[in-house]
């Protein structure tokens, strides 16, 4: 009982302080009873005018947490619907929205019919526009304005609903919100002045454009509330500012400027006095007054504008330094905007207008990325960056900029951009391209200007795509009189270029006809007429074309356009009448002698003189060139030309010279195997054995397995066979056979592999050779077939099997009646016939070989005379044998070898008579005088037995006596 009676007292003195609003002693009265009696049953209400007291002392999370406290104790009571609602009411008021949001909906739709949902609809509409949810905080202000339970709400959530009108920019929404809050205002005012109310809602209806109304509004701010009648003035002055009304703007602008009233306005009421004096005339003091504005606040956003207008001064004024001054200061600011983009347009444009594509590329090439996407005008400035890069010939960056997905997106500046990336296009000539693109650019551009010059260029594009049809319809598009003529007669010159490309001649000389009238500029006359040339050069129309181009040399002599024209004309002549076509290329060479054409004009006139073997005439313009060199013409090829002129000529040693030069000079081109080659072969020809191979073994290390350098190798062969080091011409001639399938290079390299394989007595390998040589050529007329054949036979003679090298050899001679080298084989059938005893007929066969004009006087004559000796030799024939011998040693001077070995056998014969003394002279002389031969070791021994035989001799001979 006492606990009770106590646990009441505190109750009722927590009561007593609650019902009068002591809201402080209430909370500490609760809070005793709750720590004193935690289990009492009046502990959950207790929590619930907890929370109420705690609101009232806006400490909103203590109060949420004694509501939360209550719901969660007496979920059942009858408070839980007002203390749900205050829960939401405490999320908001201690900044929790996104948590009052969702508090607030949950409640609206558990308690549908709950007055207290009126109360939620200001509370729903801040938090939307703390978020601005614009749309959403108006719905929510328009709900509590019908629903408002007092005059106080109706008037705060008008005051909303008309600033988020504001807001979303539908100042007509504003003002009539604004128009019931004055009337409430009238009815119940409150805590909002009538008048700052006022000012509002003369903002709104001049952001509305309903100047009038505004003023009204504004004056009426100021007879209801004095204090902001400066404010109020600044607005009515900008109204009149609006209307143009610039006497009474000014006289109220400059009152505020003296007066100093409005210091947070001085920037922007400095910066309406610039522009009226600007929209007054007054450019001057305008600009003293915007560059006062800029000094004077330098971090306003005023400031921004003031530059703006400067450059926007300076451009009209061409004052394009001046604009450039004001940029760098403009571009720096830290926030920019939409005008700072516009400034940045304008500059480029204008400085573009100007040529200075550069300067235009440095102010382009700014980006200000805080700028919101619409307002930077991405699209415009690729388009203007891409026309200054084109301007400067940075082609390619241009294009990559056009085909960014900014600069094709849909837009004002897509159709333009697209018409520009078509122009490079069709610069880089990708003519597929460049129509495609021009194509897609119809779809956006409007201006007829600019849809005639995309035909234009279609026209040119189509040509080039050889869709002639097509090209003509995009032609019978252009309307020229809405070009500028100099635009569209550029164009013409190179849709007749294209057309006479396309082989539209008749159509490019309608239109270089057209170029050519005498209205046009000359440089349009000078391209006219050439063009016309070239199409009547194209129909062999040689004789207008003649008087066409003395038209234009008659209007510009020194016309460049004219020297293609004339070395055209000369080439057609080349086959009508030469001597004609000479004098025009040297006319052309004379009276245009830095034109790039005038050195092939050169040219051509040294290969006329060539053909028509005036080789001295030639050869002087050749040396002119090489002296002079132009770079249009490749040196080595007149060093080339002016070899072969030269060995026409027969001056082989200067012909070596200019290949000699290319040798040098040249060694990438194609010329230099050649030249190579031919230096080779001329050392080769004069017996210059080690030059022939130096040259030759260079151009094999460069060149490898070409062609000419197949043919060098074959040479370089030659040289070692020349030089008799058969087996080093091996690997040279093997490798041609190898990779050379070309006739008759490869027989001719099997033909010497074997030959150096005969020769180096390595028979069996050459037998392989020329068999298969024979096998390849079967059936053709090669002079090396007889001479393989014999080497067959040849071969089987070193074998020993003399019967199938006999047979051999007469089915050669049966074969092949006129073989050059008959004596060959003839010496090769004696041979045969005296290993098989048969020396009569070999030495028959033996005298065929001495006889043979062909071999008369040959080694290979000695060689069979010499054979005749042996035959008498084996038969004991000596005295014969001596006379056959002699033949070689009388007849046969130029090879010593073979005299040597007479000499020898002479000696053999005398000495097997015992004839002492003759045979000691014959081996003295071949010991003494061929010393150096293979037969003087034999001779010294030979020399020795004698010696000892005539000693005997002599001793016998005195044992006789």
């Amino acid at each position: 009982m006492v606990q009770a009676d106590q646990a009441a007292d505190q109750y009722r003195i927590a009561s007593f302080h609650y019902a009068r609003g002591d809201w402080q002693q209430a909370i500490d009265a609760f809070d005793q009873f709750l720590a004193q009696q935690p289990d009492h049953a009046q502990v959950g209400v207790i929590h619930f005018y907890r929370g109420e007291s705690l609101v009232q002392l806006s400490r909103s999370e203590e109060a949420l947490r004694a509501y939360t406290l209550f719901v969660s104790k007496l979920p059942e009571h009858s408070f839980v619907e007002h203390a749900e609602f205050r829960v939401a009411e405490c999320y908001f008021l201690s900044g929790q929205n996104d948590a009052a949001k969702n508090a607030f909906q949950i409640f609206q739709s558990k308690y549908k019919n709950s007055k207290l949902i009126s109360h939620a609809y200001p509370y729903l509409a801040e938090i939307a526009s703390k978020d601005k949810r614009w749309n959403d905080a108006i719905l929510m202000y328009g709900k509590s304005v019908k629903e408002a339970t007092s005059a106080s709400m109706t008037v705060e959530s008008r005051l909303g609903l008309a600033r988020c009108f504001g807001q979303t920019g539908d100042w007509k929404e504003a003002g009539l919100a604004y128009e019931q809050l004055l009337i409430d205002l009238k009815d119940h005012p409150g805590k909002y002045a009538a008048g700052s109310i006022a000012l509002e809602a003369g903002i709104a209806e001049f952001k509305a454009g309903n100047y009038r109304r505004a003023v009204d509004r504004f004056e009426l701010a100021a007879k209801d509330q004095p204090e902001i009648a400066d404010q109020t003035s600044f607005w009515i002055a900008k109204t009149y500012y609006q209307v143009r009304d610039w006497p009474n703007a000014v006289d109220r602008l400059e009152q505020l400027k003296t007066n100093k009233s409005l210091p947070q306005f001085q920037d922007e009421i400095h910066y309406l006095l610039a522009k009226i004096s600007l929209a007054q005339g007054n450019t001057s003091e305008a600009v003293a007054l915007l560059t006062q504005q800029i000094e004077a606040w330098p971090d306003s956003s005023w400031t921004d504008e003031a530059l703006y207008q400067l450059i926007r001064i300076h451009l009209e004024g061409q004052d394009l330094a001046a604009a450039q001054v004001a940029w760098q200061q403009l571009s720096k600011r830290s926030s920019p905007n939409s005008l700072t983009i516009l400034a940045q347009m304008n500059l480029a444009t204008q400085l573009q207008a100007s040529d200075a594509h550069a300067k235009a590329i440095e102010v382009l090439q700014l980006e200000f990325p805080q700028v919101e996407a619409k307002a930077a005008q991405a699209d415009r400035r690729n388009y203007l960056l891409a026309v200054s890069l084109f301007a400067l010939s940075r082609k390619e960056e241009a294009k990559q900029l056009l085909e960014s997905t900014e600069s094709i997106q849909a837009g004002p500046y897509r159709g333009m951009s697209l018409m520009l990336l078509g122009l490079i296009h069709s610069q880089n000539e990708e003519w597929n391209n460049t129509v495609d693109v021009l194509d897609r650019s119809l779809k956006d551009l409007t201006a007829t200007e600019h849809r005639n010059l995309v035909q234009l260029r279609r026209t040119t594009a189509l040509l080039h795509c050889d869709k002639v049809e097509d090209a003509r319809e995009a032609w019978s598009q252009v309307d020229r009189r809405q070009i500028a003529t100099v635009t569209y007669l550029s164009e013409v010159t190179q849709i007749a270029g294209a057309a006479f490309r396309s082989g539209e001649i008749a159509w490019a000389k309608t239109l270089y006809q057209e170029l050519a009238a005498n209205e046009n500029s000359e440089t349009f006359v000078e391209q006219g007429l050439a063009g016309l040339a070239w199409c009547q050069l194209a129909t062999s129309d040689a004789t207008a074309a003649t008087k066409t181009l003395d038209q234009l040399l008659e209007k510009n002599p020194n016309s460049a356009l004219a020297v293609g024209a004339m070395y055209q004309q000369a080439q057609q002549m080349e086959e009508i009448d030469v001597e004609l076509a000479i004098g025009r290329y040297q006319q052309l060479a004379k009276h245009h002698p830095q034109d790039p054409l005038a050195a092939h004009a050169k040219l051509r006139c040294a290969s006329l003189f060539d053909q028509l073997q005036r080789d001295s005439e030639a050869e002087a313009i050749l040396m002119e060139l090489t002296e002079s060199q132009p770079d249009v013409l490749p040196a080595e090829d007149l060093w080339y030309r002016l070899a072969w002129v030269r060995m026409d000529q027969k001056k082989q040693d200067q012909a070596l010279e200019a290949f000699d030069q290319i040798h040098q000079r040249f060694q990438d081109s194609d010329l230099w195997e050649d030249s190579t080659y031919r230096i080779a072969e001329a050392a080769l020809g004069a017996g210059d054995i080690e030059k022939a191979r130096l040259y030759l073994q260079k151009l094999l290390d460069k060149k490898g397995e070409s062609k000419v350098a197949m043919f060098g190798s074959y040479m370089l062969g030659q040289v070692e066979v020349q030089a008799g080091n058969w087996q080093a011409a091996i690997p040279h001639m093997d490798a041609v056979s190898e990779h050379v399938a070309d006739e008759p290079l490869h027989s001719m390299a099997m033909f010497w592999g074997g030959e150096a394989r005969f020769r180096s007595e390595k028979f069996e390998e050459a037998k392989t050779q020329f068999e298969q040589m024979l096998t390849d050529n079967m059936g053709r007329d090669l002079e090396s077939l007889p001479i393989a054949e014999m080497r067959l036979a040849q071969i089987l003679a070193h074998q020993n099997d003399w019967e199938a090298a006999y047979q051999k050899a007469l089915k050669i001679e049966k074969d092949y009646p006129d073989f050059a080298q008959t004596h060959e084989l003839d010496y090769l059938m004696g041979r045969c016939l005296a290993r098989q005893g048969e020396f009569q007929q070999a030495r028959a066969a033996y005298a065929k070989v001495v006889q043979s004009p062909t071999a008369r006087q040959s080694e290979t004559a000695a060689m069979a005379q010499w054979m005749i000796g042996e035959t008498f030799f084996h038969q004991k024939n000596y005295d014969a044998a001596v006379r056959a011998y002699a033949q070689v040693a009388t007849n046969y001077e130029a090879f010593p070898k073979w005299k040597a070995a007479a000499l020898l056998q002479i000696g053999k014969c005398h000495e097997i008579q015992e004839n002492w003394e003759k045979a000691t002279q014959y081996y003295t002389e071949v010991r003494t005088e061929f010393e150096d031969s293979p037969f003087a070791p034999e001779a010294e021994t030979r020399l020795s037995v004698v010696r000892q035989r005539t000693q005997q001799a002599q001793r016998d001979g005195m044992r006789t006596k």
